[in-house]
């Protein structure tokens, strides 16, 4: 019995043994897949806190971003309230402008460049005008109505009518006939020619040969005096195409194909102008406002007592005056106002005056009540204007070098004086950079100090511009430019811009390929080139 429970006790224990080594090694598989499994997934927890603080940190930006949007909000609307502001002060500053500008008639019509003859308030005149005495100096032959003698005119007609009966009622008797010279103008009438010309065959090859029609450019409807008329009414003296084509019942095309056409025969006579120009000694250059085709254009002018030369270009840079003169050193000095645009070009300059003198006073307009700036535009303007006509006075060539030299010292003292005020200090510092610019005139009075001839020569052209609005094309630009260069040359030799195109296109209808170059250039100006 006591073995029974032995044994039965001792299987008890080894089946505990069993199960406890059974259980201990589950125990080992189930600690080894869960180290196994902690880690697989350890990384995705990784990831996981990772992604939950940075989700805790997109929230945090996201409430900070809603608060800065919510300022920029507050601060745009006030802005946008500031701007709506700022737009309604300038409307009211615009229309107070308006209020002031308001002309009441009394102003000068021009600003400061209005001429003395167009000013509306004009100051007294002085005690020294006042005595002067009008009319010319004693001597002078005068400009006023003069008669002409019988070989002078060109017709002479005897009045066969008697006067009116004497209010005494005698009887008049003829006693002799009285002279009375007039001017009368013939209506320009167009007369219709029909030439018939020889027509001949060569005896030796057979080729059949049409005689020259005089007067007239080969194939065209028009004679070469109108053709010069036309041309000379409309691109020297200013008359619309349109009051050419009513007048004179011309096609528009037409009008513009025969410009076109004879500024091609002129365009080497131009070059040759331009070439020449750049021997001169003194040129005048200016440049103004122009369109094409509804673009901005620019009007430039060349020009002296011997040629004038016009460019038509769409710049204002310095191109043109390079295309005039190069880019070679010249003996020649150039008045002009201060544009930077000449400033490639290698020559002497002259600044004008007239300009200087209106900024001058420009600064005392400005400034009404500054007493520097009124004594400073007094000393100054008053020694310009002395300069200015100095040219003008009878004097020797010592004489007028002494008292320009003296001119200029007055002028540099008041320039080289100290200024409080900067916009005397401008002015000064004007005359300070740039003396080789502003006393040419010293030298000759051949040199003006002022650029009224350029400004002059292109009147007429503002004019065009005015009535015409410019040009429709590059090609119309550069037909203009031709065509008023030869004819104001022409003018210039003193000679008659219809007359001396009529003389040009009958040379042309006889060789179109013809040099009229020695009609516009002097022999001394091309004696001087060749030397050169």
């Amino acid at each position: 019995m006591k073995k029974h429970y032995a044994q039965y006790f001792r299987e008890v224990i080894e089946g505990q043994k069993l199960t406890i080594d059974v259980l201990s090694s589950a125990v080992k598989e189930a600690e080894k897949s869960a180290i196994e499994m902690r880690e697989k997934y350890l990384p995705e927890q990784t990831r996981r806190i990772e992604a939950e603080h940075a989700l805790h940190e997109s929230k945090i930006e996201v409430i900070r971003l809603n608060l800065e949007n919510q300022q920029l909000r507050d601060q745009f609307i006030d802005q946008s309230k500031l701007q709506d502001a700022l737009s309604e002060a300038k409307s009211k500053i615009k229309k107070l402008e308006k209020e002031l500008n308001r002309r009441s008639g009394l102003e000068d019509p021009y600003g400061l460049a209005t001429p003395s003859s167009k000013k509306v308030n004009k100051a007294n005149s002085t005690p020294e005008n006042q005595a002067k005495r009008g009319g010319a100096n004693k001597g002078h032959k005068g400009h006023g109505r003069k008669d002409f003698s019988p070989e002078e005119a060109d017709r002479i007609i005897h009045v066969d009518s008697m006067p009116d009966i004497c209010e005494c009622g005698g009887d008049l008797v003829k006693i002799e006939e009285a002279p009375h010279s007039v001017y009368h103008y013939i209506p320009a009438k167009l007369e219709k020619r029909i030439y018939y010309k020889n027509v001949c065959v060569c005896s030796q090859c057979g080729e059949r040969i049409v005689g020259k029609t005089p007067g007239v450019m080969p194939n065209s409807l028009y004679s070469n005096s109108m053709v010069a008329f036309l041309l000379a009414e409309h691109y020297f003296h200013g008359a619309t195409v349109g009051s050419l084509e009513q007048r004179f019942g011309i096609n528009h095309g037409t009008f513009l194909g025969i410009a076109h056409r004879v500024s091609g025969l002129l365009e080497d006579a131009f070059e040759k102008i331009i070439e020449a120009l750049r021997s001169s000694e003194l040129v005048h250059a200016d440049e103004t406002g122009w369109m094409m085709d509804g673009k901005k254009a620019y009007a430039w002018i060349f020009a002296n007592d011997i040629f004038k030369a016009f460019l038509f270009r769409g710049t204002r840079g310095s191109v043109v005056p390079l295309e005039v003169f190069g880019e070679e050193l010249l003996k020649l000095v150039l008045v002009t106002d201060r544009y930077r645009g000449y400033l490639p070009l290698k020559l002497q300059r002259q600044f004008c005056y007239v300009h200087l003198m209106r900024d001058v006073k420009k600064l005392e307009i400005e400034f009404p009540e500054d007493e520097e700036i009124a004594e400073f535009a007094n000393d100054l303007n008053s020694l310009l204007a002395d300069a200015i006509g100095l040219r003008n006075e009878d004097l020797s060539l010592t004489e007028y070098q002494e008292k320009a030299l003296e001119l200029k010292d007055q002028i540099m003292k008041i320039c080289e004086s100290s200024a409080n005020h900067p916009g005397i200090q401008h002015i000064q510092n004007i005359f300070r950079e740039n003396t080789d610019c502003l006393f040419q005139w010293v030298d000759s009075p051949d040199i003006p100090a002022e650029n009224n001839y350029a400004e002059r020569g292109l009147r007429p052209t503002v004019i065009a511009r005015k009535i015409s609005f410019g040009s429709h094309s590059e090609n119309g630009m550069r037909t203009r430019e031709i065509l008023m260069t030869v004819m104001h040359t022409a003018k210039c030799r003193g000679r008659d811009p219809a007359e001396f195109m009529e003389q040009v296109l009958d040379i042309f209808a006889q060789d179109k390929s013809a040099d009229i170059s020695h009609l516009l250039i002097p022999k001394k100006t091309e004696e001087d080139k060749s030397v050169a």
